[in-house]
């Protein structure tokens, strides 16, 4: 119900020592470092400590009370102490320059973790983990034009690398498998790199899909013993975006970029529509025309008498991304117009685009729906808008 967190920060202006007064295209140089705490207790309902009784038809149609949550009077915050180093620069008065070192311990984690079944519950929540992430934000801005004849143009963007890293588990387990999710927990690897049975392929001789065991050799025979970290990862290491804006006297032009680098992603659409066994019944994709039906065929969709299994890494797919995500055109009326009504202060009319643009390798409907496994999950929209913004 309470915590106690802290945090202090100091900041060094380096452009305002002595030896500096004379570098005048340096404008900016500060040096930054802070260390502190946060707490974090979001998606926890603030009962989720106590034993709840919960009602509703659980036995046989006939409505009763039963446990529905256990009692864990120990269950407290979870922690995220920082350590951050800063360098925040501009120079010729055009360029901006933030890079920041961070890296963040978790403690106490809160995870959902099972319980025997002999208690009744399926599992119940914890501070049962720990974790790190280290990595550095990069945030430049350029002014390439500043009044040029009208003229204002500059470009900014942002890039992030982050390295995860599990620092321990519950009741001192070295690892854990998250159930139908192709996702393992392990002490000393990153949160969200995928533990499959690697698939190696179709046959040509047969049809027949093939896999590697544990040791890297090919077999026929499937194995979830021969389950490894792919070393494919959930969550992209690498992130960020550019932008850009482009003004001559009222009319304006800007868009923005996202993507993301090194994200994995299981398409399970395909496990439907690209399986012999579901072709009865649901509609298949136009890579089943490729289908193995003769000695000698390469491809990737084995022959109809081929054993399938979804805990493979067949259908992981590589979902970094290049996305337009904004695109505006917009142009603004002169001020005299405006003076001459009387009324009106300013006047803007524009165009939006969003989503407009993609580049990836993924094969799904949207690389950037925050689902480690996208069946059915809604895409972004592509959006067009147009509008007029009024100042009176």
């Amino acid at each position: 119900r309470w915590g106690n967190f802290w945090s202090a920060g100091a900041m060094w202006d380096i452009t305002k020592e002595r030896f500096m007064k004379d570098v005048k295209w340096m404008n900016k140089l500060q040096l930054k470092a802070s260390y502190g705490s946060v707490g974090n207790s979001s998606g926890l309902s603030p009962y989720m400590a106590m034993g709840l009784i919960g009602t509703g038809p659980l036995y046989n149609g006939v409505g009763g009370t039963a446990v529905a949550n256990p009692a864990n009077p120990d269950l407290t915050w979870e922690v995220v102490k920082s350590t951050n180093i800063a360098l925040n620069t501009r120079v010729f008065n055009r360029v901006n320059l933030d890079v920041e070192l961070y890296n963040r311990e978790t403690e106490d984690m809160l995870m959902d973790i099972p319980y025997s079944y002999t208690t009744g519950l399926s599992g119940g929540w914890g501070n049962v983990a720990s974790m790190r992430n280290k990595g550095v934000d990069v945030t430049a801005n350029f002014e390439i034009l500043k009044d040029f004849h009208d003229i204002d143009w500059n470009i900014s963007a942002n890039l992030n690398y982050n390295e995860n890293e599990i620092t321990s588990l519950f009741n001192g387990m070295d690892e854990y498998v998250l159930a139908n999710t192709g996702l393992k927990l392990q002490v000393g690897k990153p949160y969200g790199e995928y533990f499959d049975v690697r698939w190696a392929g179709v046959d040509p001789r047969d049809g027949y899909n093939m896999w590697y065991d544990k040791n890297g050799n090919l077999t026929k025979q499937y194995s979830e013993d021969d389950a490894v970290f792919t070393v494919k990862q959930r969550y992209a290491p690498w992130s960020g975006g550019l932008g850009t804006r482009l003004s001559w006297k009222g009319l304006t032009i800007g868009a923005d970029f996202s993507f993301v680098y090194g994200q994995y992603m299981i398409n399970n659409e395909r496990w439907f529509t690209e399986n012999h066994q579901f072709a009865n019944k649901n509609n298949q994709t136009t890579e089943m025309l490729t289908m193995w039906q003769k000695p000698g065929d390469i491809t990737d969709i084995a022959g109809a008498n081929a054993e399938y299994h979804i805990d493979d890494d067949r259908l992981i797919e590589d979902a970094s991304f290049v996305r337009l995500k904004f695109l505006q055109l917009s142009y603004s009326l002169p001020k005299k117009w405006m003076d001459a009504t009387g009324f009106v202060k300013g006047a803007k009319v524009y165009v939006v685009g969003r989503n407009l643009l993609t580049f990836t390798k993924y094969s799904g409907y949207d690389p950037e729906v925050d689902s480690s496994v996208n069946l059915g999950n809604y895409p972004n929209t592509r959006q067009y808008s147009i509008g007029a913004q009024f100042t009176f």
